[in-house]
């Protein structure tokens, strides 16, 4: 069964008591685009982590996004720089000395260094996180595709509803064609008859000329090939690989056909269905672009 461009999938989990959460945001595209947002423990990672899901997905807008939360309450670690210690202390007792200034080179002003005392969080190895990182994503996938072929079980349903409408005009036109034939044939030889004004002509080559123009009104060729697209249609939906773009080049066909259907008919009710076709075939195209 065909599946949806459109989904979300999420997984959750505790890598070292810090929630990770990774999402997947997807909707209709050309071709796979997917948009990568991680934190900067594992940017190192990102082209691993879109590959995966460009080789789950054929199609579609995705959208990435991992999360680590508790940052903020991660180890700290404390590191002194003594060596930076001492060269403040000796400029500034040298300063002292030189300007006769007051006051204590003391703890309280050698703290206002930034760089003698730093503190920096530590975390944990990259490598480990993005493997969990990757278990989360594969999960969030599952669920993924799960939405997206529910999604597409729901376009199947509503695009076999539009084909049995095409059906049904499709039959309307062709119980029409024999009388439209029939009826343009005899309009054609009023006319020649009103334009003759009684001027004898030959019967053989009358009919003849006739029986051209009306050929080039026959509509049996078109509504054939559209008939088999209806079907091909239908077997394509069946399908369970990506088939967005075969339905979207069909689709043109069938535009096609209909097109040349109602350039040729000369007949008020076929005309009618064309337009109600096309219609329907603008429905099933707004559909088909969601389609993977």
């Amino acid at each position: 069964m065909i599946r949806s461009m459109t989904g979300y999938g999420r997984a959750e989990g505790s890598y070292k008591g810090r929630p990770l959460v990774v999402e997947l945001r997807s909707v209709n595209h050309r071709y796979c685009d997917v948009v990568v947002r991680l934190p900067k423990l594992l940017a190192p990672f990102e082209e691993t982590l879109r590959k995966k899901v460009q080789e789950r997905f054929s199609r579609g807008h995705i959208e990435l996004s991992v999360n680590l939360n508790g940052a903020a309450n991660a180890p700290k670690q404390f590191k002194l720089d003594l060596e930076s210690a001492e060269a403040y202390y000796r400029i500034l007792k040298k300063l002292k000395t030189s300007l006769h200034l007051s006051g204590e080179i003391d703890l309280t002003l050698l703290s206002h260094f930034k760089e003698i005392i730093t503190v920096t969080e530590t975390v944990e190895e990259a490598a480990p996180l993005a493997r969990f990182a990757e278990r989360m994503l594969e999960r969030a996938m599952r669920a993924l595709e799960k939405m997206r072929s529910e999604e597409g079980r729901a376009l199947g349903k509503d695009l076999a509803g539009h084909l049995d409408e095409l059906d049904r005009m499709l039959d309307l036109i062709k119980q029409q064609e024999k009388k439209a034939v029939q009826a343009y044939q005899e309009r054609l030889q009023r006319r020649v008859a009103e334009l003759t004004q009684g001027i004898a002509l030959d019967p053989a080559r009358l009919a003849q000329e006739v029986a051209v123009l009306v050929d080039r009104s026959d509509i049996s060729e078109e509504t054939a090939r559209l008939k088999t697209h209806l079907e091909q249609f239908r077997k394509i939906l069946q399908k369970v690989e990506a088939v967005g773009r075969t339905l979207e080049f069909l689709l043109q066909e069938m535009n096609r056909e209909v097109n040349t259907i109602g350039s040729k008919a000369n007949d008020v009710t076929i005309s009618m269905q064309v337009v109600a076709m096309k219609g329907a075939l603008e429905k099933i195209r707004e559909q088909v672009q969601n389609i993977e």
